[in-house]
């Protein structure tokens, strides 16, 4: 069933008209939203008066509730006293805006162009035009002709300048300009008339997977933190996406008891940390699902322990490193031990215990999937701090140098953790600070800034955020803490039953770990609102 609604405008509405055909493979709806008349007065060639206005809400309805609404956001395109300009001039004037919202609960495909009406005295080979999602700069424009030949409804021709999707119960909004083309000569212009319409064409369709990145966003307002990440935690359950800077550019990081950033991906479950600067998806595991579960995310497949990486049969906890009594050992990679320098300490050249045994749970668990898997950038800050006014846990040896058995802090110490020993710090960083701090690889750790900003503050309880459910056990992050003189330590989570926090443990004590990976920029969802029930399902790359 086809649906067509026309309306002519020339300084007021004079044609209404409704048709109605079959179409035994397809509904479709295509509706004239706005018909654009920009009429030359007088014989002046330079002189357009020219007034188009939108009033009112089109509502086109059809059986199996395929309702369209089209709502003029403001109220007229003013072309008064128009004439040819160039492409730079058309992209920045004010546009017509309009909504379309899809009252019901199918996926429609959208083709959106203008029609030219047979009674126009301009062809559409010298009208520019552009449609932009709102908000979105053009930097292009086409002459209407070249588009793509769409189905006319008034006897005229008609171009496609959009193509786009429309979800269930879904709305988007729309900036349509339109202008002279500088090309338009005095004798094809004067005394002259150009009578069009915009035609959306909807129908019903599959919807296609979406980008990940794209869904979180849509489905997410960023906001500011109620409380200052690394310092305080937040009494009313504290739930949002709010953004930071990165290395890369903004990137956008879940805080707090949030619900909705659950995605089942090869079989398991994880939950969203963060969206990278570079658009990555940083994923931290929430379920290994070594039951096989359908949905791994439901909370009837939670688990004291299910967020661990069972690397080796039912083993989830591994030391950082095997060996702890040289500053070498906070490295996730790491150098030689002894040494006299800080860059041979801190060199990349030796994998940790913990690395390798994140490695072998990948290769078991994650390798058929490599191809979505970004070669990601993890930040093992191992930069020392050398400001010795800074002695957070009042150690007297303190000299900061960085290797072989000095008394040293590392930068996460130092932005999570006052001079006091207590919660505080500069605060939480996502730019990594320091080649040696990074490492590249498929899987890794969270860092302890990560935690800060997911909600946990040094030594403070009672904290919720998303990173509880699952983990009732210690955990390691990959950021290096201190090195007293005798041992190394590296930032860990603290959970006993509902208590949880975040502090630093020696590096070869035995807690569990919980692999992170990146998703690449091109991954797709065939499914999915990130709840629990609803997790983003990941099946396209």
């Amino acid at each position: 069933m086809s649906l067509y609604l026309i309306i002519f405008i020339e300084y007021k509405v004079i044609i209404v008209e409704d048709k109605i055909s079959r179409d035994k493979n397809k509904i479709k709806v295509f509706s004239s939203l706005l018909i654009i008349v920009l009429l030359v007065m007088g014989v002046s060639f330079a002189i357009f008066q020219n007034f188009a206005r939108q009033s009112g809400t089109n509502n086109l309805g059809a059986t199996n509730c395929f309702s369209v609404t089209f709502t003029g956001v403001n109220n007229a395109i003013n072309l008064a006293n128009d004439y040819p300009i160039p492409d730079s001039e058309g992209l920045e004037r004010d546009p017509y805006t309009f909504k379309v919202t899809n009252n019901c609960n199918q996926y429609l495909s959208l083709s959106i162009g203008v029609e030219t009406l047979s009674t126009s005295e301009i062809p559409s080979n010298l009208i520019k035009g552009v449609i932009v999602k709102n908000g979105v700069i053009p930097t292009s424009a086409s002459i209407l002709s070249s588009g793509k030949t769409m189905e006319a409804q008034n006897g005229g021709t008609a171009y496609e300048l959009l193509t786009d999707g429309l979800g269930a119960k879904a709305s988007k909004t729309y900036d349509l300009r339109l202008w002279f083309d500088e090309s338009m000569t005095k004798e094809q212009g004067a005394s002259k008339k150009y009578q069009g319409k915009v035609i959306v064409g909807a129908s019903a369709d599959v919807e296609p997977p979406k980008n990940l990145r794209e869904a979180i966003l849509a489905n997410n307002e960023v906001k500011t933190p109620i409380t200052t990440p690394g310092a305080e935690i937040s009494a009313s359950n504290e739930a949002l996406l709010a953004s930071a800077e990165d290395d890369y550019g903004t990137s956008y990081y879940f805080r707090g008891n949030v619900k909705n950033n659950y995605v089942q991906f090869a079989n398991k479950c994880w939950r969203i940390v963060r969206i990278g600067g570079d658009n990555t998806v940083k994923l931290i595991l929430h379920n290994d699902n070594t039951t096989n579960a359908s949905n791994p995310c439901s909370s009837a497949n939670n688990g004291t322990t299910a967020a661990f990486a069972h690397y080796n049969g039912s083993t989830y906890t591994s030391v950082f490193n095997s060996s702890s009594n040289d500053n070498a050992f906070v490295g996730f990679m790491y150098g030689t031990a002894g040494s006299s320098t800080y860059e041979a300490t801190h060199a990349n050249t030796n994998k940790s215990t913990i690395l390798t045994n994140l490695e072998t749970w990948y290769n078991n668990n994650l390798k058929t999937y490599e191809s979505g898997i970004d070669d990601n950038i993890f930040c093992n800050d191992k930069t020392n701090v050398t400001d010795t006014s800074y002695n957070s846990y009042n150690w007297s040896n303190f000299n900061g140098l960085g290797y072989a058995k000095n008394s040293t802090y590392y930068g996460a110490t130092q932005r999570l953790v006052s001079k006091s020993n207590s919660a505080g710090g500069t605060g939480p960083s996502l730019k990594c600070t320091g080649e040696l701090s990074k490492i590249t690889s498929k899987v890794g750790l969270i860092t302890a800034d990560e935690l800060a900003l997911a909600g946990y503050a040094y030594n403070i309880y009672g904290i919720e955020t998303y990173l509880k459910e699952n983990a009732n056990a210690y955990w390691w992050s990959m950021s290096p803490d201190a090195f007293n003189g005798n041992v190394a330590f590296v930032f860990i989570v603290i959970k006993d039953e509902e208590e949880s926090s975040f502090s630093s443990d020696g590096v070869n004590d035995n807690i569990a770990v919980r692999p992170v990976i990146s998703l690449k920029v091109s991954t797709k969802i065939s499914s999915g609102t990130g709840t629990s029930e609803d997790p983003y399902v990941v099946n396209y790359f």
